[in-house]
């Protein structure tokens, strides 16, 4: 029901915008073109909604994340304000939007307000493990999220570069070495921005196996390039095998929650295996002393806040599509 009720809160907004800019298109005299631009973005928005992972529909797709992204709602402020100054003169609302987006810029850059959201994303996962001790439960496969944990091949590469995300990989080969699962299904797909179009599934499983993981029991999904395609995928394997649906779910804590629902409404029991924390320490205390230099604006806290933005991003268009178990 709140799913339903959610939809038609979004679809009368999305309505009344879409009136508002057609009445405002009548009075334009070149209306016709006004009115043709606006039917190609809802049909280019529908298709970004129903289809992201198609070419065009992932064009749009991103373009509108990065609208709602701190950098990219600045930057569209910014050029909208600079097309309200001409002849010298600066017209109204130019300097509101310029002061709007330096807010936004400022507060998400500096490291105080960058650790206090994240903290919160985190401490939800957190909480979704709080129900159960992942590392003392066991389950038919371990399942690792491995997107974007290793990066693209570069020539003359003598060993596979790691991000800072790959913690999750030694995490897996840990939880294997304890018994918790028979078998470690790693779910990365192609990279889109490598242009060999190389499975990093292969590079993770190679990763594995230096860990001493058996290659016997390091289970390739290489098609996951999102986490609704990775769960599917993840399914089928299960099935073909004649495994029970019941797998440890590595990924970071800051996704853990969209994940464990995702996995969860394809009838898989999830066992929630965090990793990748930025503020929090899951098992035992912590606290961080701040000092005066995280009141300063940073890079490195521009694109923390990012990174929580467009989880909840995600998790909103997850719930809207209907992908999440209940729970949400």
């Amino acid at each position: 029901m709140l799913i339903i009720l959610t939809r038609l809160v979004f679809l009368i907004l999305l309505l009344c915008i879409i009136l508002s800019l057609w009445k405002s298109s009548s009075d334009n005299k070149k209306n016709l073109n006004s009115k043709l631009f606006l039917i190609m973005s809802i049909i280019l928005l529908i298709l970004a909604f129903y289809a992201p992972d198609s070419p065009i529909g992932a064009v749009v797709f991103r373009f509108l994340a990065f609208a709602f992204k701190p950098l990219g709602f600045s930057l569209i402020l910014l050029v909208y304000a600079t097309t309200l100054i001409s002849s010298g003169s600066i017209k109204s609302p130019a300097p509101t939007l310029i002061i709007t987006a330096l807010i936004v810029l400022i507060i998400s850059s500096t490291p105080v307000f960058a650790f206090w959201v994240a903290q919160q994303a985190e401490e939800d996962a957190i909480e979704v493990i709080s129900a159960s001790a992942c590392c003392d439960q066991k389950a038919d496969a371990i399942v690792l999220l491995g997107q974007g944990t290793t990066q693209p091949e570069i020539p003359d590469r003598i060993q596979i570069q790691l991000t800072k995300t790959a913690e999750r990989i030694i995490y897996a080969a840990r939880l294997y070495k304890k018994g918790l699962a028979p078998y470690i299904i790693v779910s990365a797909g192609p990279r889109i921005e490598d242009d060999s179009n190389t499975i990093e599934a292969e590079d993770i499983k190679r990763i594995l196996a230096e860990l001493n993981v058996p290659k016997s029991a390091i289970i390739l999904e290489p098609d996951g390039d999102t986490l609704r395609q990775s769960a599917i995928e993840t399914r089928k394997i299960l099935d073909e095998k004649g495994l029970d649906p019941v797998v440890i779910l590595v990924t970071s804590a800051m996704q853990v929650r969209r994940a464990s629902l995702t996995f969860t409404d394809l009838g898989m029991r999830v066992i929630p295996a965090p990793t990748d924390f930025n503020t929090v320490q899951p098992y035992g205390e912590y606290s961080r002393r701040f000092s005066l230099a995280d009141f300063v604006p940073k890079a490195e806290a521009l694109l923390i806040t990012t990174e929580v933005w467009e989880e909840y991003l995600a998790l909103f268009y997850y719930f809207l599509r209907g992908w999440l178990a209940p729970g949400f």
